[in-house]
C-alpha cells in the first residue's frame, strides 16, 4: 500500500480533531508532534526550539502512523478511535 494513503488518512484524522499548529505531516514545525521519513523509515517526535524531542523511529509507515496519533492524545478512548479510523480509511483504499 502506499505512503500517501497513509499520510492523507491521518492528515483527514488530525485534521478533524486538531489546528494544523499542534502537527506537521512531513517534516519540522516549531511546537508540534511531527511525522517524517527518514533513510531506513520513519520518525516522529515532538519538535521545539529547532531540536527533535522523544524521538521515536518506525520501520513501517503503519508504525509511524499510530505512534503520531499516541503523541497526541493519550486518552485511551481517542487513540482507540483514531486507530480504527485510520484503518478504515486505509482499508477503504486498497
Amino acid at each position: 500500500m502506499e505512503t500517501t494513503v497513509f499520510l492523507e488518512a491521518l492528515e483527514k484524522i488530525m485534521s478533524e480533531r486538531y489546528s494544523s499548529r499542534l502537527y506537521h505531516i512531513g517534516g519540522y514545525q516549531e511546537a508540534a508532534v511531527c511525522i517524517q521519513s527518514s533513510s531506513n523509515g520513519w520518525i516522529v517526535y515532538n519538535g521545539e526550539r529547532g531540536n527533535r524531542y522523544n524521538e521515536v523511529k518506525c520501520d513501517t509507515i503503519l508504525k509511524a502512523c499510530l505512534e503520531f496519533i499516541r503523541k497526541m492524545t493519550h486518552r485511551v478512548e481517542d487513540i482507540s478511535a483514531m486507530e480504527k479510523e485510520l484503518l478504515l480509511l486505509v482499508t477503504k483504499v486498497a
